[in-house]
């Protein structure tokens, strides 16, 4: 399940970057590889070859990196290290495959200043309107998210309430919530863009925009909501095998937001093509010295935070303002941590067995990182060795092809630990209220007389 689910994402990285770059390749919408052209010079002699020159590039990376996938397919049955390997190629397709697009850029850039192909003024626009006071008017109200708000809140106390190990996924409904409803409030703080002379056409394409945007925001917190709830109900299921299940929510996780970011961008990018195509009075800008190999802005002249791209949809922060730096290092700072942290704990959970004794005092103490559990001999009401497990689905811990660790909720066992290398009996099965212990060595001889020696104890 783990390899299909990182096949999943990779496929998905890998198909997101290829509609991002591959498309940069044809003069549109006035830029070739990012880069401000007038039409007349759009079909030079040296464009032609720089064209030619990244079409090539971009295939060999491609394939490259396509290719690149399937050693992840032979680390089957090495969970820890296939998650780690899917972090290196993730790395390594973002930078190789930005590669031809950062040479393209750069060469298309000097061959614009040696001919001199600047288009309009050669400094930004990008002001406040004299009619930016009524940008807000057809925005979203932000009291509507009142309602997301009140889904995450309430998911979270029913899952408190039925004290199910599953605050981590219900606690993310409350984080996604409060992340969109901040990104939604900075976007009424953004100044106005200035797309023409004419003031109405500017006021009516900023009005829609901001409209557009801030039910966009609004919209995905709810379904992020509904998406977190079906996860608990998946997590709280008993019914059995649910691989299929997962993997559609995971697939609705990855479609929705990214089909919905696309169809809304897609409108606003058409509205301002329509509009401007009737209105003759397009103010044009070239301030190609301010992005940095075609993606990444900084413009200590603007003070605006966020940007619209030139590259893929949405925006991008000004790294020149003190917010944008923050952004950007901030955001570095956090990959590194998640990837340095899960990295660790995937290669100590595939380094490190649990362990079972029994104290002098009558206590059994299991040992294991984030999941030991102790109790009283006195409390065991029932301990036997048995050959399988009943399927469920992991509420707080580690599951892999080899190995099950943590909280789980098994079908008619309920609420368990288990602490188990799968396929590989017997178990031993430990009974106390409210909750099942599952455990086993690697070697069953060693599983069978550790029972012994609980039996023993228990005497």
């Amino acid at each position: 399940m783990l390899t299909i689910i990182l096949m999943l994402i990779s496929v998905i990285c890998y198909s997101v970057i290829l509609g991002m770059y591959k498309p940069q390749a044809a003069y549109k919408n006035g830029m070739l590889f990012a880069v401000k052209l007038p039409e007349a010079a759009a079909g030079h002699e040296e464009l032609k070859q720089v064209q030619a020159g990244f079409n090539k590039q971009f295939l060999y990376a491609s394939l490259w990196m396509g290719g690149a996938l399937v050693p992840m397919l032979f680390l089957h049955d090495l969970s820890a290290f296939q998650v780690i390997y899917f972090f290196v190629w993730s790395a390594v397709l973002s930078v190789v495959m930005a590669m031809p697009f950062r040479k393209a850029f750069a060469r298309t850039l000097a061959l614009k200043r040696e001919h001199e192909w600047f288009v309009g003024d050669k400094r930004v626009v990008r002001t406040d309107l004299r009619v930016a006071q009524h940008k807000n008017a057809r925005s979203a109200p932000l009291w509507l998210f009142i309602f997301p708000f009140a889904m995450s809140v309430g998911l979270l106390w029913w899952s408190f309430r039925q004290d199910d190990q599953s605050y981590g996924v219900t606690a993310c409904g409350i984080f996604l919530t409060a992340l969109f409803f901040l990104v939604s409030l900075y976007m009424r703080k953004t100044r106005a863009k200035v797309y023409s002379m004419n003031t109405e056409i500017n006021l009516v394409l900023n009005q829609a925009k901001r409209r557009a945007l801030s039910y966009l925001w609004l919209w995905m917190a709810v379904a992020e909501n509904v998406h977190v709830f079906l996860i608990f109900m998946l997590v709280n299921n008993e019914t059995g095998n649910m691989e299929g299940a997962w993997l559609a929510i995971i697939v609705l996780f990855a479609a929705i937001p990214v089909g919905a970011i696309y169809a809304v961008y897609r409108k606003i990018q058409a509205l301002e093509r329509d509009m401007l195509e009737h209105d003759g009075k397009t103010v044009y800008t070239d301030d190609d010295e301010y992005w940095v190999n075609g993606f990444t802005y900084h413009n200590p002249h603007d003070k605006s935070v966020f940007v619209p791209k030139r590259i893929g949809m949405g925006g991008t922060v000004n790294t020149a303002t003190v917010p944008g730096k923050i952004i950007k290092w901030g955001s570095f700072g956090l990959i590194a941590a998640v990837v340095v942290g899960v990295s660790f704990m995937l290669i100590r959970s595939e380094l490190t067995s649990p362990s079972l004794a029994v104290t002098q005092d009558d206590k059994v103490e299991i040992h294991y990182p984030m999941y030991s559990f102790d109790f009283s001999l006195a409390d065991i009401k029932e301990l036997t060795l048995v050959d399988a497990i009943p399927g469920g689905t992991k509420t707080n811990g580690e599951a892999t092809n080899q190995y099950a660790r943590g909280h789980f909720r098994l079908k008619e066992a309920g609420k368990a630990r288990l602490y188990v290398f799968k396929n590989n009996p017997p178990y031993i099965r430990i009974k106390l209220e409210g909750v099942t212990i599952y455990y086993n060595e690697k070697d069953s001889q060693q599983t069978k007389k550790l029972f012994e020696s609980l039996q023993q104890a228990g005497q």
